[in-house]
């Protein structure tokens, strides 16, 4: 069927009526898609950089995905924690198994996770007889939008506007090792975790180096502290291993997850490290749809299509293009200021607002991001083709071309 031209405007009036409006939304709204190919209501093709802010990582109508939702929706979507489950268990099995020894709380979003977190963390000072425990986390960092995921939230503009926020979490500057020594130091006795995303996404691609999360490693081991990795981000793929941190030589105690790990449909999770897995005891948290039938069994298969296809490798390869042409183009635009970023991760720092940027790219039927005020954020589908991948780096490289000539 042949959309019309006005299709757009009547889904933009609607939501105008009735969605709150929370969102500085672009003006596109996109009706289907295919792997790294997105398309509007008026069948305008779109490459996606985005993947649903690192959510699609298979991409878009992936067809084991498709099958697997057909399968588990003939038989059951939902019946609550008051039962087993099959899926979740399964689910449960293969991400202990891929991460590290451990138990999984599931539950319905990056946000949930991060409470769930929040609250072992707790839980853990509470057990250890700890009056003011400090949290120590990042500027810049960010853990969702909840009040305990604000509060650990490194950034003013979240804070603003919601009156006061959670005591006990001390803000330090990302990979500054003074910093977090002193830290740790200065509230002697009292840290009890250390929370820090391995590439910190919202605020613009800024990866933790290995010596300083080396160094978290050790200060939380020696003041029996929980050192929690956000890997909601990085997590299933992204960064060129199934997890960021399997790079750095150890695991965390506590791990949360989302995004990824349900190719779209929302479900998080939260890992445990077996030494602190009764921290938190029965009835002392739970959820009504994590874990349902579906989306523990939509997981499972976006896991088992990780491991059982060459998107590894392909998202190393696709990296290694990615970086090579955009650090070139950095020598030639003086427009950007960094490349940084590791796998399909990228993160692009330029020396002018981003926004329009991005608003430019989706003229030319590009998605990206506008991150971290002049942050241009790529995160393109794990799956995606080389051609795909160049023509879109070929459209980036044409927009900043023109902004570049804007400020001469």
């Amino acid at each position: 069927m042949k959309e019309t031209a006005t299709d757009f405007q009547k889904t933009k009036e609607l939501n105008d009526k009735y969605v709150l409006d929370l969102v500085n939304r672009y003006p596109i709204a996109f009706r289907y898609g295919v792997n790294e190919l997105l398309f509007d209501q008026n069948n305008k093709q779109y490459i996606d950089f985005l993947s649903g802010v690192a959510v699609t990582n298979l991409g878009h109508s992936d067809p084991d995905i498709i099958e697997a939702i057909r399968l588990q929706i003939d038989k059951l979507m939902h019946t609550s924690n008051w039962f087993y489950s099959e899926e979740a268990t399964k689910l449960a099995e293969i991400l202990i198994q891929n991460s590290f020894p451990g138990k999984v709380f599931l539950c319905n979003s990056g946000t949930e996770a991060t409470e769930a977190a929040f609250k072992l963390v707790r839980a853990y000072a509470e057990q250890k007889h700890i009056a003011d425990p400090i949290i120590i986390s990042l500027q810049k960092s960010f853990h969702g939008r909840s009040v305990s995921g604000i509060s650990l939230t490194g950034q003013k503009k979240m804070h603003t506007g919601f009156g006061r926020l959670l005591d006990g979490i001390e803000f330090v500057n990302p990979n500054s090792e003074d910093e977090l020594v002193a830290a740790f130091e200065r509230y002697a006795g009292r840290v009890v975790a250390f929370i820090a995303e391995p590439i910190l996404g919202e605020s613009g691609i800024i990866p933790l180096t290995h010596g300083y999360l080396n160094l978290a490693r050790e200060l939380t081991a020696e003041n029996e502290a929980l050192l929690v990795l956000d890997e909601i981000q990085t997590g299933f793929g992204r960064t060129g291993t199934l997890f960021a941190f399997e790079t750095l030589g150890f695991s965390p105690d506590v791990m949360t997850l989302a995004k990824g790990l349900g190719s779209g449909f929302p479900i998080g999770a939260m890992i445990v490290a077996e030494k602190y897995e009764s921290v938190l005891a029965k009835g002392t948290h739970g959820t009504t749809f994590g874990g349902n039938h579906l989306g523990a069994m939509i997981a499972y298969e976006t896991i088992r299509i990780i491991q059982t296809r060459d998107i590894l490798s392909n998202v190393n390869s696709c990296s290694d293009i990615a970086f090579s042409r955009l650090r070139q183009l950095q020598q030639n635009l003086k427009i950007i200021k960094e490349v940084r970023g590791k796998g399909l991760h990228i993160g692009i720092e330029v020396s002018v607002p981003a926004r329009p940027i991005a608003e430019k790219c989706l003229e030319k039927g590009l998605i990206v991001n506008a991150t971290g005020d002049t942050v241009i954020r790529i995160m393109p589908p794990l799956t995606i083709s080389s051609k795909y991948l160049n023509d879109g780096l070929d459209i980036l490289e044409g927009v900043l071309s023109e902004f570049q000539r804007e400020q001469k």
